[in-house]
């Protein structure tokens, strides 16, 4: 069964839509990054009727391992980004810690990823980016089944998938009109696909790694 977790909204096809691909970024990011959406789909299993406790647990741990360094690289991009006040506000890490404590983890010591996406730039950034916030989409299908399968909520460490609530599809929106507004060129596209498919792909290998590693 598909956890859901990196769930990439429908986009209207550049062809079907009427607009070339310079007009449709999010479009482009679905189609050329489907493969690794895919691959990362089928490797996590959170909305499996035999999920555990520990395993959900273990799933979180790799999740702060690979998002607190990344995070803090993109706040770096994105703090010379003046202006984009819709790029504010969206670190996933204080959820994931919050999280971790009280399901009895130390997320301080906890081992963190050094294969990391490249960002050299607003467009990879934002690609990187598409994943995070396109987690943050369908997380909210895992959000209800911890809380009907193992009675985990927000407020009792499931507050990452649980991520804006309400406001997760405005959130989704502002960050789209942001994609629009700054990967504007087919360069732009390259950048930030590259960017999107090398994110699901070491975030996949950082979670399937061998405990021993």
């Amino acid at each position: 069964m598909s956890s859901r977790a990196f769930h990439s909204p429908q986009e209207p096809s550049c062809e079907s839509a009427g607009e070339d691909e310079r007009r449709n970024p999010l479009a482009v990011l679905r189609e050329r990054t489907r493969t690794e959406h895919d691959a990362i789909e089928r490797s996590l299993d959170l909305t499996s009727l035999t999920l555990t406790r520990d395993a959900y647990q273990r799933t979180l741990e790799r999740f702060y391992g690979f998002y607190q360094p990344l995070e803090r690289d993109l706040c770096e991009v994105f703090g010379l980004a003046q202006g984009e006040a819709h790029l504010a506000h969206r670190e996933k890490t204080p959820w994931l810690a919050g999280d971790l404590l009280i399901l009895r983890s130390e997320p301080q010591e906890l081992p963190l990823c050094g294969d990391l996406p490249a960002l050299d730039g607003m467009s990879s950034a934002l690609g990187c980016m598409y994943v995070l916030e396109g987690a943050s989409l369908g997380g909210q299908v895992i959000s209800r089944h911890l809380r009907a399968h193992l009675g985990i909520t927000p407020e009792s460490g499931g507050r990452f998938f649980h991520a804006y609530g309400e406001e997760t599809g405005a959130m989704w929106k502002a960050f789209g009109a942001v994609v629009r507004a700054l990967v504007t060129t087919p360069e732009d596209q390259d950048r930030a696909v590259e960017a999107a498919a090398t994110t699901f792909r070491t975030l996949r290998r950082w979670c399937e790694r061998d405990e021993t590693q």
